[in-house]
């Protein structure tokens, strides 16, 4: 009954929106259209389709987020340049209501929670494409690319799009890749600092004719490791040596009414891994390789098409004790491939209509090593999906709203459906009210099903998790300044979680669907952005989480979920080409060890540029804390590295 009477008020506070608009649409910022090509582009959050011949149509869709009506966090490529970000689990430590699970420094293994959602309760994609692994969400960050390929990253918080699928129970990260420059150059960098870390990149555009551009990048990075704590009160090595290699191209081709473009990317990552999923000296490999392709045209002037393939594989060798892998080694091997079309229908009167079709197969091999004998680990699965999405919106004048559907079928699965609704109303060009409510449904992973160790048991009898969330709240903006509140509550039912008896620390961890669970937070964020460019942000976020656990058991993942999050981020624009970066954010949780509980990290970047050379200093842990993101693993102390490179 309670969960009525909210979804109740929720909608009729939609309702009393629609019904009190009456102001002017606020003025969009002018767009340079003859330097657009065919495709999705974000203007001051408000994602446009541009057609050819290179004029923006009056329907505005949404590309991988509805930035229109509902809030997008933005993570810029300049952002990444001047913050002390390492990897893209730095880049999000500021972003309200997002917390990353690091395991060790430069992001080479990490979760990604959103509004306290587990780490598979997260959907990635990557310039739109689905890049969820069906072995673990463990995996969602492995992505085959480095830093210098990333254009922006766009956080949506809460449920997802109905047309990029129903699993975003706390929301979704799009990551969105470079492409090629306007003209013929590149860049090169080494880098070097504390725990042997060392570091090499390179990037080069080449326009191979007026219409094509080619953007080719590499990377390598390295790091010895560092020490943590003992229980007796001294230090050992961790054994958390890392490499990293990564390379990417993509290939981009404008033609009368539209546009072709393939990208591919490879990433190679080994790195120790003491106390990743269990208590002892492990070490992990994962090979990542991904390609898409999509071609989108004008089809006449009030149809867009984009049919899309893309395809993933992933490899992931496990050893459980580094020095002796024919005790425990497993071999897991997942590939995922996807064809898709989308279509957009200009409705006229600043209403547009956005559709998927989409097929997907994925699949696992999974081989084990037990006392020098290989066997089936996880085995040998399949499944296949169909889905069909779509999407209506308004998104002229002032008040603007969009409901969508969602209807998956699986192997092994009832089909489902989903829907989503948002509505935003602008009673002044400084403000705006905001209001969405959806539906979500996950299946688990192959791991949760069959994985079998000492430390963890999974559960073929599980049943898919589902849900629904809704959220509210207000915008202002004037000059410089931005700001925003939100406040948001999510149900959810047969949640899937690692449990244990509360008294029986030896036992393994065991899946299982726990009854329910519920959740609100509230999160308020606020923006600075000076003409000379200097930039200040402040978030604040706060989690109130409960899990119906059964009776003296106790939750794996429960803990990762943070009570609140403080955190900041700032830019200062210094003269003689300098430039400084910092990040500071406090996390405090309901339990774990003390390390864990609370933390605060600070974060700085000290940036110089002359002419086509470039050199930063990046410290981290500035403070020397000590803490962790993940219980029993602590993170590195103070760490500084250099980079010095040349533009060209």
């Amino acid at each position: 009954m309670l969960r009525m009477i909210r979804a109740g008020a929720a909608l009729l506070s939609l309702a009393v929106l629609c019904a009190a608009a009456g102001a002017q649409t606020p003025a969009l910022a002018p767009a340079d259209s003859s330097a657009l090509a065919p495709g999705f582009m974000v203007v001051d959050g408000d994602t446009l389709w541009v057609a050819a011949p290179l004029e923006v149509v009056g329907t505005r869709v949404p590309a991988a987020l509805p930035g229109q009506l509902r809030p997008v966090g933005v993570v810029a490529a300049d952002d990444l340049d001047e913050l002390p970000a390492g990897s893209i689990s730095d880049a999000l430590a500021a972003a309200p209501g997002v917390v990353t699970g690091q395991r060790r420094t430069f992001g080479v293994q990490s979760d990604l929670s959103i509004r306290g959602s587990s780490f598979e309760q997260v959907q990635v994609l990557l310039d739109g494409n689905d890049m969820s692994d069906p072995q673990t969400g463990h995996h969602l960050l492995d992505l085959p690319l480095a830093l210098q390929d990333i254009e922006r990253l766009e956080v949506l918080p809460g449920h997802g799009s109905a047309l990029y699928g129903s699993g975003a129970f706390g929301g979704t990260l799009n990551v969105v890749t470079r492409q090629p420059g306007d003209r013929t150059g590149g860049e090169v960098a080494v880098s070097g600092g504390g725990q042997g870390t060392r570091g090499a990149r390179g990037a080069a555009d080449v326009r191979l004719d007026e219409a094509t551009g080619l953007r080719l990048s590499g990377s390598a990075f390295g790091t010895d490791g560092y020490d943590v704590p003992t229980a007796g009160g001294g230090k050992q090595w961790a054994g958390n040596d890392a490499e990293v290699y990564t390379a990417t191209g993509r290939l981009v081709r404008n033609t009368d009414g539209g546009q072709w473009d393939a990208f591919a990317g490879y990433a190679a990552r080994e790195f120790g891994a003491l106390d990743f999923y269990a208590p002892y000296p492990s070490r992990e490999r994962t090979r990542t390789f991904f390609a898409a392709l999509k071609r989108n045209w004008s089809a006449s002037r009030r149809l867009t098409l984009e049919p899309r393939l893309h395809f993933r594989r992933h490899t992931d060798r496990f050893i459980l004790l580094k020095d002796d892998p024919e005790a425990f080694t497993n071999d897991h091997v997942t590939r995922r491939a996807a064809g898709e079309l989308r279509g957009i229908v200009d409705l006229g009167r600043g209403h547009a209509a956005a559709w998927s079709l989409e097929g997907a197969y994925e699949d696992i091999d999974s081989r084990g090593l037990r006392a020098g004998a290989w066997g089936e680990a996880l085995g040998f699965h399949v499944r296949r999906r169909m889905s069909l999405a779509v999407e209506v919106d308004r998104n002229r004048g002032p008040v603007r709203w969009q409901l969508g559907g969602r209807i998956d079928g699986r192997d092994a699965y009832a089909p489902r459906t989903t829907g989503t609704a948002a509505l935003a109303w602008d009673p002044t060009r400084a403000w705006t009210v905001r209001g969405s409510m959806g539906g979500v449904f996950r299946v688990p992973t192959f791991t949760e099903l069959y994985y079998v160790s000492p430390a963890n048991v999974g559960n073929p009898g599980l049943k898919p998790e589902h849900g629904w969330t809704w959220d509210t709240g207000l915008g202002w903006h004037a000059g410089a300044m931005a700001a925003r509140a939100t406040y948001f509550e999510r149900y959810e039912d047969d949640l899937i979680e690692w449990a244990r008896p509360a008294n029986a620390a030896d036992n393994p961890w065991q899946v299982m669907n726990i009854a329910t669970g519920k959740t609100r937070g509230t999160e308020l964020r606020l923006d600075w952005t000076a003409p000379r460019g200097h930039s200040l942000g402040l978030s604040w976020s706060w989690l109130d989480k409960t899990t119906a656990l059964p009776a003296g058991f106790m939750g794996k993942y429960t803990l990762l979920a943070p009570r609140q999050v403080l955190a900041a981020r700032g830019n200062l624009v210094l003269p003689a080409g300098f430039g400084l970066g910092l990040t500071s954010r406090y996390i405090e949780r309901t339990g774990g060890p003390a390390e864990f509980n609370t933390a605060f990290v600070l974060d700085g970047k000290l940036t110089w540029t002359r002419g086509d050379w470039f050199a930063h200093l990046t410290g981290t842990n500035l403070l020397d804390r000590s803490y962790q993101e993940v219980p029993g693993v602590y993170m590195s102390g103070p760490l500084a590295v250099v980079e010095v490179g040349r533009r060209f």
